[in-house]
């Protein structure tokens, strides 16, 4: 089997620069329930090998949701509350290095130069 399979799409149908994501859902801590109204919205299909059978669609009635890494949750935190680097990396257990890069790619927090520690 290689890359392209009949009854996929052609990759070179997506447009150039779109980013794609591929989610294992054993990695996934906790799900968003869908609304029955809404799972027709999240729906996939799925081709039969060789096209032996025709494609079966199925609608996603949860939405896997992975957990937040300390970084990003002090990014987010930071983008909110604009805290220093000190604060950041006491509350979420982060580096001094990379609170400090939080707070100097904060554009409300970048001129402050050398406070911010």
């Amino acid at each position: 089997m290689g890359a392209l399979q009949p009854g996929l799409p052609n990759p070179a149908m997506l447009p150039e620069g779109w980013n794609l994501l591929v989610i294992d859902l054993k990695d996934c801590f906790f799900t968003i329930n869908l609304h029955p109204d809404d799972t027709q919205r999240f729906a996939f299909t799925l081709p039969a090998i060789n096209r032996e059978a025709p494609a079966q669609r199925f609608e996603w009635t949860v939405l896997p949701q992975v957990p937040l890494s300390d970084f990003v949750k002090a990014r987010e935190a930071h983008s909110m509350f604009h805290q220093n680097a000190r604060g950041l990396k006491s509350q979420f257990n982060i580096t001094m290095d990379e609170a400090k890069g939080i707070v100097r790619t904060c554009p409300q927090c970048s001129h402050h130069g050398p406070g911010l520690g």
